[in-house]
C-alpha cells in the first residue's frame, strides 16, 4: 500500500443557506519518498484537501489510509496522535511561538509525544543543524529573518522523522530569494527520502516538485507522469 491511498473522497460545508461541495470525488495515490505538488487557485478545494490529509478534518465519504490506518474511523484523541507522530507541517506563516527560543519551537511538539527532555534538545540540535541554524538555537523568532524563521518550522516538522510532510505555501510569506532557499531545503530533504505534499498557487514553485496534481471545482485532474527538473544546491541544507 502506498503512504497515502485516498479515494473518492468528497466533502460539504454548509455556507449560509447553501451547501458547497469543496471536494468531489477526489482520489489520490502517493507513495513513501514522493515529493508531490497539489495546485489550483483560489476556492479550488485544495486547502480543504490539505485539511484532509493533515487529518484536521474528516471527509464525508471516501476512504483514506495514511501509512496503513483508516483515518475517517479515527476519534479526535487517535487523530491528535496521528497527527503528531506521522505528520510534519510547515506553514507559510510559520506558526512560532514569539516567546519560546528556536531550540524551544521544536522541542515542544516532541514533548507532547512523551519524548524524554534530553532526546528532545538532541533531536532538536540535531534538526537545526541539517538546517544550518544551530548557531540560532538560542534566538526568539523576532531575532531571526523570515528566512530563518521558516527554516526553524522545516526543523520543527522533521525533528521527529514523521513519514509525511505536508507543506502549505511554505514560500508564500518570502522574498523569491528566500523562497527559493526554502524550495532548496525541501528538496534537499525529498532527495534524503522524506515524503512531501506541497500545496501552492505558484506554479514556479509547483513545477519543482516531482509530481504535480490540479485540482479545480473542487475535482482533481488526471495528473501527469511524474518528472523531476529541478535539482536544488549541494549546499542548500548548510545556510547560515
Amino acid at each position: 500500500m502506498a503512504l497515502i491511498e485516498m479515494e473518492n473522497i468528497c466533502k460539504t460545508y454548509r455556507a449560509g443557506e447553501h451547501t458547497v461541495e469543496a471536494l468531489r470525488d477526489v482520489s489520490l495515490s502517493v507513495e513513501e519518498g514522493e515529493f508531490v505538488a497539489v495546485v489550483g487557485s483560489s476556492g479550488s478545494g485544495k486547502s480543504t484537501l490539505m485539511n484532509l490529509l493533515g487529518c484536521l478534518d474528516l471527509p464525508d465519504s471516501g476512504s483514506y489510509f495514511l501509512d496503513g490506518v483508516d483515518i475517517p474511523i479515527q476519534d479526535e484523541p487517535d487523530l491528535c496522535r496521528i497527527r503528531n507522530r506521522k505528520i510534519g507541517f510547515i506553514f507559510q506563516h510559520f506558526h512560532l511561538i514569539p516567546t519560546l527560543t528556536a531550540a524551544e519551537n521544536i522541542e515542544l511538539p516532541l514533548s507532547y509525544r512523551g519524548i524524554p527532555r534530553a532526546e528532545r534538545k538532541r533531536l532538536a540540535a540535531e534538526a537545526l543543524d541539517k538546517m544550518g541554524l544551530l548557531s540560532r538555537a538560542s534566538h526568539r523568532p523576532a531575532q531571526l529573518s523570515g528566512g530563518q524563521q521558516q527554516r526553524v518550522a522545516i526543523a520543527r516538522a522533521i525533528a521527529a522523522r514523521p513519514p509525511l510532510i505536508l507543506a502549505d505555501e511554505p514560500t508564500g510569506n518570502l522574498d523569491s530569494a528566500t523562497g527559493r532557499e526554502v524550495m532548496d531545503t525541501l528538496l534537499a530533504l525529498n532527495g534524503e527520502g522524506h515524503t512531501i505534499i506541497l500545496i501552492t498557487h505558484d506554479p514556479g514553485v509547483a513545477a519543482m516538485a516531482g509530481r504535480i496534481v490540479r485540482i479545480q471545482d473542487g475535482r482533481m485532474e488526471n495528473p501527469p507522469e511524474s518528472r523531476q527538473i529541478y535539482i536544488p544546491a549541494p549546499s542548500c541544507l548548510s545556510r547560515q
